[in-house]
């Protein structure tokens, strides 16, 4: 039974994520009203798009850039770091951030290798899930990861006392596989080492779903409109014939075949020719105005950036990008929900380092600390750490704040306790004296 919910776990949800993954690589097909029209145009041997659902998972992706994972004692910083630095997740953090919101759904296993470092791996939703207490929807009753290899299918299970590990010969596996278990691994650490990353609880939905049906409506009017191209740029034309002179296509309309064999002959494509009865003048058909399929895509990417709290500059790179207030107005959708996904990662990279301390015999929180997420040019950057200071807030927190890292702000702060000795003062370029602080702020701003 739990052999097939183990499964079960995975496959159910597996289409729905391979859907998800071809949106946001532009890999969809077009999409046909009628049974009729998918038929018709399916040798046509047409296809293009223009993705617009990679910026609406990439306007959050680009956001999510973890700044300090800070431990409360100095022995857990240095573990923290070193298996930071072991891990590459300078890079893979990302890579897990982008994931995750493509699926919805993440999964990072740590697991000691063979020399005791403490491996932090990402894992996709295709191949691995957590099986939730229906009771208790945070507690994990275990997790699942299944792959195939080169003889058939393994699977593993993970529990908060063992690893069970599973194979059978068949690559194509259904609920109803017979398992053979192959080995049991001790778990000493006493919790599932497989953690969640998700945009929703508790399974996540695509950061693009929303934006599916206007992608598909967009695809089908950028393939309508390269073949209104191709008809621009080789029109099809036609012929009238006059009595007793017909030929060429015109010799297969025979007077016993019917209207829909006549009709048969006549292929419809740029640069074709049609030759009829009774050659009397010759034309060509016009082809659609473009306007006709552009103006409703860009009706449509605006309804997107709606759906999916988008701003709208993220898909039209015209340079109309707004400035200053009215920058933050258009932004402040996705830095709300920004916001919300540092609140559901960071919960989830916070229990990953707490495991790691927890298998270094280090039972201490861990703290994540975030990037600037606002849009913010100089002058606005400026004012913001200005008022800020203004209102008690200390200079060391305004740099954490802005997204710098402990040992940058170990650096300035240095710098600034060292200035401050010397009794230097920076003036404005009309002669104007500013305090250290002001000084390191307007500093902090340029850099930022």
């Amino acid at each position: 039974m739990i052999l097939r919910e183990a499964v079960l776990s995975i496959i159910a949800r597996r289409d729905d994520y391979e859907t998800a993954h071809d949106y946001y690589e532009g890999s969809v097909g077009e999409v046909f009203a009628t049974r009729d029209l998918r038929r018709l145009f399916r040798e046509s041997g047409a296809h293009g798009t223009l993705n617009f659902c990679r910026p609406v998972v990439d306007a959050v992706y680009n956001r999510l850039e973890i700044a300090a994972v800070q431990g409360m004692s100095d022995e857990a910083q240095e573990i923290i770091n070193s298996t930071w630095e072991f891990n590459q997740l300078g890079l893979d953090s990302d890579e897990t951030h982008r994931r995750s919101l493509v699926f919805g759904d993440g999964y990072v296993v740590v697991w000691p290798d063979e020399d005791g470092n403490m491996e932090i791996a990402y894992h996709t939703p295709l191949t691995t899930s957590i099986v939730y207490d229906p009771e208790s929807p945070r507690k994990k009753l275990y997790a699942v990861r299944m792959w195939e290899n080169d003889k058939g299918t393994r699977m593993d299970i993970y529990r908060d006392d063992v690893i069970e590990k599973y194979f059978v010969q068949n690559k194509n596996v259904t609920e109803g596989s017979n398992w053979n278990l192959i080995d049991t691994v001790e778990n000493p650490f006493g919790q599932i080492p497989v953690f969640h990353f998700r945009t929703e609880r508790p399974f996540g939905r695509p950061e693009h779903l929303d934006a599916y049906d206007s992608q598909d409506f967009i695809n089908k009017q950028f393939v309508t409109s390269m073949l209104v191209t191709d008809y621009q740029a080789t029109a099809q034309r036609w012929a009238l014939t006059r009595e007793g002179t017909a030929g060429g296509e015109a010799a297969d309309f025979a007077e016993g075949d019917t209207d829909v064999e006549n009709a048969g002959a006549l292929k419809n494509g740029p640069g074709a020719l049609w030759l009829l009865d009774n050659i009397e003048k010759v034309g060509e058909f016009s082809a659609a105005d473009p306007n006709v399929f552009w103006e409703p895509i860009k009706d449509t990417v605006r309804a997107m950036a709606s759906l999916t709290n988008t701003p709208l500059h993220y898909f039209e790179k015209t340079g109309n990008v707004p400035s200053g207030e009215a920058l933050r107005v258009a932004e402040a959708p996705l830095v709300k929900k920004v916001d919300r996904r540092q609140q559901s990662f960071g919960q989830s990279w916070r229990e990953v380092f707490k495991f790691v301390l927890l298998a270094n015999d280090i039972q201490e929180d861990v703290e994540i600390k975030w990037a600037e997420v606002e849009s913010l040019d100089s002058p606005t950057r400026l004012d913001s750490a200005l008022k800020k200071a203004t209102l008690g807030i200390s200079f060391e927190q305004n740099l954490r704040e802005l997204g710098y890292d402990d040992e940058t702000i170990k650096r300035i702060m240095e710098e600034k306790i060292a200035e401050t000795e010397a009794g230097i003062q920076t003036a404005y370029p009309n002669g104007e004296q500013v305090s250290n602080d002001q000084t390191n702020a307007m500093e902090v701003t340029d850099n930022g």
